[in-house]
């Protein structure tokens, strides 16, 4: 079983930095590092107005504490095909799971190291912590980490999984924040290395009496599995996972204008397409909003003109896709359109999308910000970021699809 899972860890990565690869490529970094920088500067803005030992501080801190410590599931890698072929070595289990359990503590150890780093401002102006309590906290959420993954383990073992521990998840874990933040760190960290000692006890005691339930555990793992690969498919095509695609007759009013005239077929099914498909039109929703967040948060006009320009790119950049959607359907072939036609028409909807964007980006602006002088910097250097994508650049990206 050891070599089950060293196997399966192995291709396992394989697959991980292959997509990984693709979502972090060279775009996405630039935009990572001025979204990073962008939350920095609204986070260091908001901790000078911050008054000391605000009352809704500490409920925040064990929110988010509390919330980020249920996000993490067991990664087992069990597969479909486990259930019937791995039953009969099912005494030799606990030797794999306890490999699954070390690999599945990796990720929510350096998370909530890197939470803590990043509320630790936070927890000593407006809660009034030492150093010394922030680590505590830090360590008391990483040890109810541990137990929570611990337990989800354990349920598999259950008769009726995921009924009486996930109470008991819930309970004990913002149970122990609030003493820690409230009472006293010291008590909460003791009380949770014994929530701990007892749960990997009970743990243990499972791996050797118990029955372990194949189907809930493979389930769970194909859950975790297609998560995962729902936010890779938001970058890349991934095999199994086909972007979800809606009818959304309630916007076809959009589609009015357009003649149906023949010069109009390309622009007419590209329209279509990025309305009706989410890998698109879901894309740039989630980005104007992301986008809107930071101009409500920033008010920074030099941060706040990178930040259009970017968002605007971003969405251009996710676009491109687009254009070869539909070169493997026949009648695009068949039909009597040029290729001219198709580039054109594909160039009028990128030109209203990121208009669109432009605009909505533009109103938030004068909301936010007011109507100043200083106001229409990033206005005006987002639409002629629009200009430039459109008149100059995507030709050129579009010439290069072709080839």
């Amino acid at each position: 079983m050891k070599a089950l899972w060293q196997q399966r860890f192995i291709n396992h990565v394989k697959e991980q930095r292959k997509f990984l690869k693709l979502v972090f490529n060279e775009y996405f970094i630039i935009a990572l590092i001025f979204m990073l920088g962008a939350v920095g500067f609204w986070y260091s803005q908001a901790l000078t107005t911050l008054p000391q030992g605000v009352w809704w501080a500490q409920p925040v801190a064990i929110i988010i504490i509390g919330l980020v410590t249920l996000l993490f599931h067991p990664v087992t890698l069990l597969q479909a095909a486990d259930e019937a072929f791995l039953l009969p070595q099912e005494r030799s289990l606990p030797e794999y799971l306890r490999d699954a359990y070390s690999y599945s503590l990796l990720m929510p150890i350096i998370s909530l190291m890197l939470l803590g780093f990043f509320l630790t401002p936070f927890l000593a102006r407006g809660v009034g912590f030492s150093l010394l309590q922030v680590i505590l906290l830090a360590i008391i959420a990483i040890i109810i980490v541990i137990t929570l993954i611990s337990n989800q383990l354990t349920a598999f073992y259950q008769s009726s999984p995921h009924h009486y521990l996930l109470g008991e998840n819930i309970i004990l874990n913002f149970g122990l924040l609030i003493i820690a933040v409230y009472l006293n760190t010291w008590l909460a960290l003791v009380l949770a290395v014994l929530w701990w000692s007892w749960c990997e006890y009970r743990w243990h005691r499972c791996l050797k009496k118990g029955v372990f339930q194949w189907h809930a555990a493979i389930i769970k793992e194909a859950n975790r599995s297609y998560q995962l690969k729902r936010f890779y498919n938001l970058f890349t095509d991934v095999p199994g996972i086909s972007s979800k695609v809606a009818r959304r007759k309630w916007l076809d009013w959009l589609f009015q204008p357009i003649t149906l005239e023949q010069k109009n077929a390309y622009f007419y099914l590209f329209a279509r397409g990025f309305v009706r498909n989410s890998e698109y039109s879901g894309l740039f929703v989630r980005l104007t909003i992301v986008a809107l967040l930071l101009i409500y948060a920033i008010h920074n006009y030099w941060v706040l003109t990178v930040i259009g320009a970017l968002f605007i790119y971003l969405v251009e950049f996710q676009l491109l896709p687009l254009f070869k959607k539909y070169d493997a359907i026949v009648l695009t072939h068949i039909y009597p359109l040029t290729e001219s036609q198709k580039q054109q028409s594909f160039q009028l909807l990128v030109t209203i999308v990121l208009l669109l964007q432009w605009l909505i980006m533009t109103l938030a602006l004068l909301i936010f910000l007011g109507l100043h002088l200083t106001t229409f910097l990033p206005i005006i250097i987002s639409l002629v970021m629009v200009i430039v994508l459109v008149k100059f650049y995507l030709p050129r990206q579009l010439q290069k699809l072709k080839q």
